[in-house]
């Protein structure tokens, strides 16, 4: 099982993920905005970074950017968890270096297969 960060600033979405991910067995931590997120892996490795792309301040592309250039080949599987539906949308994310990407309302078992290296189901 994976070691999992998720990071949302909205509560709802960061229980809801955290639900689904620990009764799949997955160790799951929880911070509420990407700069958060930083300060936690800068002393702690996990496997996924779960996470929303429009928060408050630092948004989920720069945080990408960010653990793409302090971590290199390091950096954890990328997975965005956002709203953003439109084909020119998810292209912008896979650009910003997303290995996967999520849609909310996120059915569970697209969220698992993204967390497991699978690709979610694409018409949703």
């Amino acid at each position: 099982m994976a070691t999992v960060l998720v990071v949302d600033d909205n509560p709802l979405n960061l229980t809801l993920a955290s639900e689904v991910l620990t009764r799949a067995g997955h160790e799951v931590h929880v911070v509420d905005g990407a700069e958060y997120a930083l300060d936690l892996l800068a002393g702690f490795k996990v496997d996924v970074v779960l996470t929303d792309i429009n928060m408050p301040g630092m948004s989920g592309k720069e945080l990408a950017r960010l653990l793409h250039e302090r971590l290199g080949k390091n950096c954890p599987r990328l997975i965005a968890y956002t709203a953003y539906s439109l084909p020119h949308q998810k292209q912008s994310i896979v650009d910003a270096g997303f290995d996967a990407i999520v849609v909310k309302p996120a059915r569970p078992e697209d969220m698992l297969a993204a967390i497991a290296g699978d690709e979610p189901d694409a018409d949703r």
